[in-house]
């Protein structure tokens, strides 16, 4: 990754590109006159709400513990004001703050429509098209504009928000892969139990910058998914969606290592081992089609995957006519801070740098992809 202008523009498709930016993208930004406000202070405002309620519910609770007897009707009343004092304190705190909670919303969706006419316009010489919120609206979001005390700006906002979503397809390919729950999470139970945990899961998580395009023959998406991490920063999972050109008869999934499984509902899974002694002392590959998965994971692919992988603790799945990759690190599309309204000529760069680097391995799979067609019909 870090790839700077000179390299960029070497790689096929890229030449002309920093001047394409500089004319058509640079424009953008600086006719908005963003400004760092004040989101970093309003954000910890909101956070302060949250620890405030946190620690209303824990005062609640205890006193209604202290003065609810000990009895089977007193047991049954402490458990039904559990969740109900949980989140009026949590839903009392946010009210309290809610003209904060607005501006920061409103500030960010400013952001987010600029930062998307800019990566749009981007993205164009390149044939890609951008979507500012793969796989729609987010739920909280959602609710809190369907209040009745909500103002009209974030109604609109919300509005605005959803007319900016796309990419359900790929979203959900993802969660149907596995691939949107931590790397560190078992889920156990039935397959049918399994599936609602990934539904309920990837509901919760902020999807961010998708591009979708067409490259060798071969339809894909791209997106970032946010895992929230205690007293560290964030990681961005980046997630690649192939189209297949044919339908995979098997599930087949990749993992370095260093990281877990994705947690997927299929069964029947064998090791498969490509080889190469070094390879094996790093990854791990299993599939419930062994030629299929090493159509799939050729030497080159490989190769390119170990490159982006950022240290190699990714994943990756293939099923039905999907192939799916989740690269964990950082922030790849971060061309303006929603939250501050930073951006910079450096940031413009880093972001250009991150898509070629993306769009070289949608290249290398992609050709993968038309060899295993090959040997799957018989060769052409």
């Amino acid at each position: 990754m870090g790839m700077g202008w000179d390299d960029i523009e070497k790689l096929d498709g890229f030449a002309g590109l920093r001047a394409h930016a500089e004319a058509t993208v640079l424009p953008i930004l600086e006719s908005a006159d963003l400004k760092a406000g004040d989101g970093a202070r309003l954000k910890g405002r909101i956070s302060r709400a949250f620890f405030g309620g946190f620690i209303a519910f824990i005062v609640c609770f205890f006193l209604v513990e202290a003065f609810t007897p000990g009895t089977w009707w007193g047991e049954a009343l402490t458990f039904i004001l559990f969740p109900l004092l949980f989140f009026g304190c949590i839903l009392g705190s946010l009210f309290l703050f809610r003209n904060s909670l607005i501006r920061l919303l409103l500030d960010a969706k400013s952001r987010l429509l600029l930062r998307a006419k800019a990566l749009s316009a981007l993205g164009a010489p390149l044939g890609l098209s951008y979507v500012a919120v793969p796989g729609g609206m987010p739920l909280a979001l959602k609710w809190l504009s369907d209040q009745s005390w909500a103002p009209g700006e974030l109604k609109e906002a919300a509005q605005a928000m959803e007319q900016a979503g796309g990419m359900e397809d790929a979203v959900a390919a993802a969660r149907d892969a596995g691939l949107m729950i931590e790397s560190n999470v078992y889920v156990v139970g039935s397959a049918e139990q399994k599936a609602q945990y990934q539904e309920a899961a990837a509901r919760q998580r902020q999807v961010e910058d998708g591009f979708h395009g067409r490259r060798a023959g071969i339809d894909f998406e791209l997106f970032e998914w946010v895992e929230r991490v205690e007293d560290a920063p964030s990681i961005h999972h980046l997630v690649i969606v192939l189209e297949a050109p044919f339908l995979l008869h098997g599930v087949t999934q990749l993992r370095a290592r260093k990281t877990g499984w994705p947690q997927g509902t299929a069964s029947g899974f064998a090791d498969v081992d490509l080889g190469p002694r070094a390879f094996g002392e790093l990854y791990r590959l299993r599939a419930t089609d062994q030629v299929e998965a090493r159509a799939i994971f050729n030497p080159a692919v490989i190769e390119r995957v170990i490159a982006l992988a950022e240290g190699g603790a990714f994943r990756a799945v293939g099923k039905g006519n999907r192939l799916v990759f989740d690269f964990p690190g950082g922030d790849r599309f971060a061309l303006i801070d929603l939250v501050t309204g930073a951006w910079s000529p450096e940031t413009l760069e880093r972001t250009v740098g991150d898509l070629a680097a993306a769009l070289a391995l949608v290249d290398t799979l992609a050709h993968a992809f038309m060899l295993a067609r090959k040997s799957d019909t018989g060769g052409e």
